[in-house]
C-alpha cells in the first residue's frame, strides 16, 4: 500500500468510471489515517524530467540594436538592478500556478476535471466527480456537520474519508466543495489526489467574474466612431482635414488633443479640441483624445490626412462586427498599405528578451474578407474597439519617435488586421520650418527610445526589419 509523505497516510479508494449521468464508484475500501497530522503535505509532484526548466536566452537577429549599450555606462549596473527587481514584481503579478505544465497520467483509471472548473474567490464550490483532494492555497469541505463523523480535515487542505460503505461514499464525494479562504480576482490552485499507485493533479482557475460593458451601436454611424487626432502646430492642416471628413461625415465627431505651445481655437461644430500644455507629444496626445472617446469605436487619423471617397469608415465597422475578436484594423495611407509582425523571445528572465519587427509580414485572411490579413502593427490610420486600446494605452513617454511601440506593448493582448480596400489621403506635404524642428528631432529621442525598450520592456535587443 502506497504511503504519502511524512504523515505515512494511506489512502484507499475506489475507482471511478463515467456513466454517462455521473460518476459511479464500483468498490470502496476503508481509509486508514495513520498520524493525527492530516494537513502534512502528501508526496510533491513534480514535472516529467525534462519538464519545467527556465527559459533559455533568445538570440538576438543580426544588426539588431544592443539596448544594454544604450545606457550610460556610470547608470548601467543601477539601471540593471532596479530593470531586474521590477521584472521580479511583474512575473509575480503575471503569473500563475495555472501555467504549469501539467500531464495526464497514461492508462490511469482516475477520471477528474482536466479544464473548465472555475471557482469565485470566497464561495465554496462543488468539485465534479473526484476523490482524496489535497491543495495548497484553498480549503476543502465535505457534507454537513451531521456527516463530520466520517469527514477528517473537513475545511483544511487535505481530506479524508474513512469508514464509509458505498451508498455513504457517492454521497458525500457529491458534496465536495473547494473554498479559497482570502480574496484574489485571478490566481489558480492545483489539485492532487491519489488511489492506490495513481496519482494526478489537475488544476483549478479562480476568477471574479467581469461585469460586462456594453456600447449602444445606434443606427448611424456617429452613434459608432469618433474621429481623434493629434495636432502640433498645423492648423492649416487640421483644417483641411476637418473640412474633408465634413464632405463625408456631417454629424460625427472628431476630438483633437493639441499641444500647440501657442493654441488656436477650433469652434467648428462636432469637434472637441482639448488644449494640453505645449510640446507634450505624439503619444500623451493619443492617450488623451482616447480616453474622451464614448463611442464603440474611434478612427485614427494624422492631422494631415485627407477624406476621400475611399475613406468607408462602415467598411472597416462591419470587418470589426463580423470578426468579435478583433481589436484593431488598418486600412492604407494614400494606397501604402503598411503593416508588420513582431517575433518576440521571452529570453531568460535576466538578460532579457529579442523583439524583430518585420514589415510586410502578415498572417492568414480574415474569413470572409479576403482583402483583410491577421497581422502585429498597421499603418496610422485604423478602427479600433475603444476599450480595448484604454487596456494598452499610449505611453506618454514617447514623444516624436513612436507608432510600433503601442502595438509592441499591446502585443499578446491585442488582435490586429490589415484591410486594403478602405484608404484615406495625405496632404502635400509643407508643414512650416519651425514644426519641422521639433517634428524631426535628433539621435537624443531614438537613444531614449532604446533605453525605455531596455527597462520598460525587458528586452536585451530589437530589430527593425
Amino acid at each position: 500500500m502506497p504511503s504519502f509523505g511524512r504523515a505515512g497516510l494511506i489512502l484507499l479508494l475506489s475507482i471511478v468510471i463515467f456513466s454517462g449521468i455521473g460518476y459511479r464508484w464500483l468498490s470502496s475500501y476503508d481509509m486508514v489515517e495513520v498520524e493525527d497530522k492530516i494537513e502534512a503535505p502528501m508526496k510533491k509532484w513534480s514535472p516529467p524530467t525534462g519538464q519545467g526548466k527556465p527559459p533559455a536566452s533568445c538570440t538576438c537577429p543580426a544588426k539588431s540594436h544592443d539596448l544594454a549599450g544604450s545606457i550610460p555606462t556610470a547608470n548601467r549596473e543601477d539601471i540593471q538592478k532596479r530593470r531586474a527587481e521590477e521584472y521580479k514584481k511583474h512575473q509575480a503579478r503575471t503569473s500563475s500556478i495555472l501555467n504549469t505544465l501539467l500531464f495526464a497520467p497514461s492508462n490511469s483509471p482516475l477520471q477528474y476535471p482536466i479544464q473548465g472548473f472555475t471557482v469565485r474567490p470566497l464561495v465554496p464550490t462543488l468539485i465534479p466527480g473526484t476523490v482524496s483532494l489535497q491543495v495548497t492555497k484553498g480549503v476543502l469541505s465535505l457534507g454537513s456537520q451531521s456527516e463530520a463523523q466520517s469527514v477528517k480535515g473537513g475545511g483544511k487542505k487535505l481530506l479524508i474519508l474513512e469508514k464509509l460503505s458505498l451508498e455513504e461514499l457517492n454521497k458525500l464525494l457529491a458534496k465536495v466543495t473547494y473554498t479559497i479562504p482570502v480574496y484574489h480576482i485571478h490566481t489558480g490552485d492545483l489539485v492532487h489526489f491519489s488511489f492506490e499507485l495513481h496519482e494526478a493533479v489537475f488544476p483549478i482557475a479562480i476568477r471574479q467574474p467581469t461585469v460586462p460593458v456594453l456600447f449602444d451601436m445606434g443606427t448611424n454611424i456617429s452613434d459608432q466612431v469618433t474621429v481623434t487626432t493629434k495636432t502640433f502646430m498645423r492648423y492649416k492642416e487640421l483644417k483641411v482635414l476637418i473640412r474633408s471628413l465634413r464632405q463625408f461625415y456631417k454629424d460625427v465627431v472628431l476630438i483633437v488633443a493639441d499641444d500647440s505651445f501657442t493654441a488656436e481655437k477650433i469652434t467648428e461644430e462636432n469637434v472637441l479640441q482639448y488644449i494640453m500644455p505645449g510640446g507634450q507629444g505624439w503619444f500623451a496626445g493619443r492617450t488623451l483624445a482616447v480616453s474622451q472617446v464614448t463611442t464603440k469605436y474611434f478612427l485614427w487619423v494624422d492631422d494631415d490626412f485627407l477624406f476621400t471617397e475611399k475613406t468607408k469608415i462602415e467598411d472597416l465597422v462591419e470587418v470589426m462586427e463580423a470578426t468579435p475578436e478583433l481589436d484593431v484594423v488598418g486600412g492604407s495611407v494614400s494606397g501604402s498599405q503598411f503593416y508588420f509582425s513582431i517575433a518576440y523571445e521571452e529570453g531568460d528572465g535576466v538578460t532579457g528578451g529579442c523583439m524583430d519587427r518585420k514589415s510586410k509580414v502578415k498572417f492568414q485572411s480574415l474569413p470572409n474578407y479576403p482583402q483583410c490579413s491577421i497581422v502585429h502593427g498597421v499603418v496610422n490610420f485604423f478602427l479600433a474597439r475603444t476599450d480595448a486600446v484604454n487596456r494598452v494605452r499610449f505611453d506618454p513617454k514617447l514623444k516624436r519617435v513612436a507608432h510600433s511601440e503601442f502595438f509592441m506593448d499591446g502585443l499578446g493582448q491585442l488582435m490586429v488586421a490589415s484591410c486594403g480596400h478602405v484608404s484615406i489621403g495625405h496632404q502635400p506635404r509643407g508643414a512650416s520650418a519651425q514644426y519641422g524642428r521639433f517634428r524631426h528631432p535628433g539621435k537624443g529621442d531614438v537613444q531614449y527610445k532604446l533605453q525605455l525598450h531596455y527597462y520598460k520592456n525587458h528586452l536585451q535587443c530589437i530589430h527593425y526589419g
